[in-house]
């Protein structure tokens, strides 16, 4: 498909109303944040509390006592069932009620729905849909943080707009140049990557041979910004939940028993609460184990600066949306760098309809 200047086509209506398929693996929190106690999110318009049984596996429930409809998660665990903390009705990993105080009798309707939820570290991952539906696990692309010959760092924040703004954002490198000049300074971005499209996945790549490295690069791989070298950038959006990035860099010119390749990469993770706000969690990281306390913080900070500024613009695109009187009812004009974002969109949509049909 080829997109020109004058292509227009409707912004989606999920862009203020709920569009997030619910047969999809989501995260709920990173692996090292969910212990023993309690944990209440909200989810895909779903309160939800999450717990650790006593053999380390997670449990994940809605987070409403059916009998006065206190939150769970007020509660306490007790072994591997959660304890309202209203009247101590107590309910197993399979939301089933196990024990009302005040009477032996349980009524049969006295339970929660349960949701699947997986530990597959750096996150812990919850199906909140159909799980008879539930065909793999969840995408084994969010997995590198765990492997020991990189050096990784995270974040999160909590952003207020419609998530695709984000995943449509981080398929269209060519924001760089304009909304990170001053912090990544990754000016090159400027064409119309290479997108394909799969079954499952969109994918976009640009390379940018013998060009000069960006400063946190040319600092972390000690290559300097003076050297020529080759960078292959490209990422994909896998799922709803989850979109992937990489950088190889390749040193034309290493010296003698230097490396000549190195690999840098990006998980950015959307999880909605509502139509209009959702939970931005992301890793970093590059090939290199063991990094200095000192260069790994230098990379935190500016990612966490970076992506404070995509945080900054797509609350701005929000509000304009939320407080014209013509919300939607605006043309979108598509240029052809838009290619990956309304792949995706169509992807996503697709996924909708499924859903709703079954």
């Amino acid at each position: 498909m080829t997109l020109i200047a004058t292509d227009t086509t409707a912004v989606p209506e999920g862009i203020i109303k709920p569009n997030y398929p619910r047969n999809c693996w989501w995260v709920a929190t990173t692996s090292t944040q969910l212990g023993r106690e309690p944990l209440a999110l909200t989810m895909l318009d779903t309160k939800v509390v999450l717990f650790r049984k006593e053999d380390g596996t997670v449990a994940a429930l809605e987070d409403r006592c059916p009998h006065r409809w206190a939150p769970l998660s007020s509660g306490k665990v007790v072994g591997d069932a959660i304890q309202c903390g209203y009247h101590g009705f107590t309910f197993d990993a399979t939301g089933s009620c196990v024990r009302i105080p005040s009477q032996t009798q349980i009524p049969s309707r006295c339970k929660v729905r349960a949701y699947t939820a997986v530990d597959k570290p750096p996150f812990v991952w919850v199906w909140m849909g159909d799980p008879e539906k539930i065909v793999e696990g969840p995408p084994v692309e969010a997995e590198w943080p765990a492997d020991p010959n990189y050096s990784s760092w995270s974040g999160e924040t909590l952003a207020h707009g419609n998530y695709m703004l984000l995943k449509e954002n981080v398929l269209d490198l060519t924001h760089f140049g304009y909304v990170h000049a001053t912090s990544f300074k990754i000016l090159d971005w400027v064409g119309a990557p290479t997108v394909t499209v799969t079954e499952d996945q969109v994918s976009f790549r640009q390379d940018f041979k013998e060009c000069n490295l960006p400063p946190m690069f040319a600092e972390v791989t000690a290559i300097g910004m003076q050297k020529k070298v080759n960078r292959y950038n490209y990422g994909s959006y896998v799922s709803p939940a989850l979109n992937v990035a990489t950088l190889d860099i390749e040193d034309l010119n290493a010296e003698p028993g230097k490396r000549t390749h190195f690999k840098f990469r990006v998980l950015h993770v959307t999880t909605p609460e509502t139509p209009t706000r959702f939970r931005y969690m992301w890793f970093g990281g590059f090939d290199i184990p063991d990094m200095d306390p000192v260069t790994l913080n230098m990379c935190k900070t500016l990612t966490e600066i970076g992506f404070a500024e995509d945080k900054a613009i797509i609350e701005a695109v929000h509000r304009n949306i939320m407080e014209d009187p013509r919300h939607l009812d605006y043309p979108e004009i598509i240029v052809a760098t838009d290619q990956a974002a309304i792949q995706a969109r169509r992807k996503l949509m697709a996924q909708i309809e499924k859903d709703t049909a079954e």
